[in-house]
């Protein structure tokens, strides 16, 4: 499957990607990304995203941005 950010395709199927994983999480949720050390706590309602990274993975955040999320990051 393409998940190549900067393709039309790409970006959808990481948008649905996402979507499928955060309809298991409950609001409040937090989705664990081991390769980067990335966290992200999900208000569902509020369509907010909390990102905190130990190694920084801007796709992350972006393909967020693009399902309508507000995303605030920090290094950790």
């Amino acid at each position: 499957m393409n998940y190549d950010l900067d393709t039309p395709q790409g970006m959808e199927n990481a948008k649905q990607w996402v979507a499928n994983m955060l309809a298991r999480l409950n609001d409040n949720g937090v989705w664990v990304v081991p390769r980067t050390g990335t966290t992200v706590q999900f208000n569902k309602q509020a369509k907010t995203a909390r990102v905190a990274s130990f190694l920084p993975d801007p796709s992350i955040a972006r393909v967020l941005r693009e399902m309508g999320f507000s995303v605030t990051e920090t290094l950790v």
